[in-house]
Formats: structure tokens, C-alpha cells, sequence
């Protein structure tokens, strides 16, 4: 490809038709796919999927790029250096509900979280700029979406670094902008955690619902009188994880 056109000169993830448009077509698309073909046998190019390639192996990378979003929930606590294994499952935060895919032995996860799609920075992986959701907006995402969370990775991380007051104000910013459902589920699972005037906003807002809330599955099982809300994973069995 470097006859064709540097390497160098390509996006870190590219399509094929970007080679072309770049080579204003004086370059066939036989050429370009078998100089590809050559760059896959080396390694200095990964297939992504059809006619998607990336001169970078970071996933996190590729997936904010398939999917235009941020990384988030476990994979988030990841690169905050809040977790210490990579999991197989990548999890990536977007706008639209969208298929997971395979990519590099891994399983790349969207998930939709379209109504705060805010709350992540930029952080150094590997040479490459990931967005990632900020500490407290992945505690958020992952209480806000328990079909996705990983409750032992959030206690463990919540149990090595306390968030400070500027980062509970963060989150209460989240958890004010959210369901009554979403603030029950802070409120109950972050008890013991979280300070008292953090609490109490919540329960405020909490005793003024309703209705009864449910943690995930719709089970009356494993209620909690103070929260209004049943926990059928009972997620605090995790919460002196470390």
C-alpha cells in the first residue's frame, strides 16, 4: 500500500473506500485490496469486518468507532485502573439500540443509554485518545442499566477508591436528571457508601413516588421497606467485594 499511498496518511480505522477517495480513483480496487490482503499477513493491518480495517489492535478504539459512543460500565472501571482483568464482553455507551459484534476475539456490547449520552473523557490507551465515561457516570450506567452491570466490579472499585465529594456531586447531578426508578436504585445500593446529604436528596425525591420500584426483573421478591424497591439479583451481596 505504500505505492499506493502511506499508511500513514489513513485514520486509525479506515474503510476501503477511503483509499479510493484519497487515490481519487487512480488506483484500482483490485490493487488496493491485494496490497490489504498483503498489510493483514503481516500485521500491520487487522480486519475488522468487510472492507473495515484498522492499523491499531486497541479495541477500545475500534469499538468507539463501529459504534460512536464512549466505553463504559466494567470496561470503563478497566481503564480507570479500577479493574485489573480485560473481559472478553467490550461494553460501548451509544445513542441507538444497535447489534453487538466479534471483533479481534472479542464481543464489542452497545449499549443504549441514549437519554444521558454525556459524562465521559478523554483518556491515553495505548497511544490512542479512548472517550470513557468519567468515574461517576460509569457508577451511574451501571446502576442505571443492571442488565448490563457487573455489581461485584462496581463494589470492588467503590470499595479501593471512594469518590470524592466533587464526584458525588457529579453523580447526584446524574441521578437528578434521571427516573425515579434510576435514583431508588443509587440510593439503595449505594447505602453505606454514599454520604448522608447524598442520601437524603435522594430519599427525598425517592418518597415522593408512588409506586414501587423494581431493581431489574419484575419479582416481588427481596424488597426494601426504606427505597421502595425489589431486588431480585440482591445486588448488595456484593458490596464488601475487594
Amino acid at each position: 500500500m505504500d505505492r499506493i499511498i502511506n499508511i500513514e496518511d489513513l485514520p486509525q480505522v479506515f474503510k476501503t473506500r477511503e483509499i479510493v477517495r484519497i487515490t481519487h480513483g487512480r488506483v484500482s480496487k483490485r490493487k488496493i485490496n491485494y496490497r490489504i490482503k498483503n498489510l493483514l499477513k503481516t500485521g500491520k493491518l487487522f480486519k475488522i469486518s468487510k472492507s473495515i480495517y484498522s492499523k491499531t489492535a486497541n479495541i477500545f478504539y475500534i469499538g468507539i468507532y463501529l459504534y460512536k459512543g464512549y466505553i463504559g460500565f466494567s470496561s470503563a472501571l478497566y481503564l480507570h485502573s479500577l479493574k485489573t482483568e480485560v473481559s472478553s464482553e467490550i461494553y460501548v455507551c451509544t445513542s441507538a439500540h444497535k447489534k453487538k459484534r466479534r471483533v479481534l476475539g472479542r464481543i464489542i456490547i452497545p449499549v443504549n443509554v441514549s437519554k444521558q449520552q454525556y459524562g465521559a473523557e478523554f483518556i491515553l490507551v495505548e497511544g490512542d485518545e479512548i472517550l470513557v465515561s468519567t468515574y461517576p457516570k460509569t457508577i451511574f450506567d451501571i446502576l442505571s442499566v443492571p442488565k448490563y452491570a457487573n455489581y461485584f466490579d462496581m463494589y470492588r472499585a467503590l470499595n479501593e477508591r471512594k469518590l470524592t465529594k466533587k464526584e458525588w456531586k457529579e453523580l447526584l447531578y446524574y441521578a437528578m436528571d434521571s427516573s425515579l426508578t434510576d435514583i431508588r436504585r443509587i440510593g439503595y445500593a449505594l447505602e453505606g457508601l454514599a454520604p448522608a446529604w447524598f442520601l437524603k436528596r435522594l430519599y427525598k425525591l425517592s418518597r415522593e413516588g408512588s409506586r414501587i420500584s423494581y431493581f431489574f426483573k419484575h419479582k416481588n421478591i427481596n424488597y426494601n421497606s426504606r427505597w421502595e424497591i425489589y431486588d431480585s439479583i440482591n445486588v448488595r451481596q456484593w458490596f464488601n467485594a475487594i
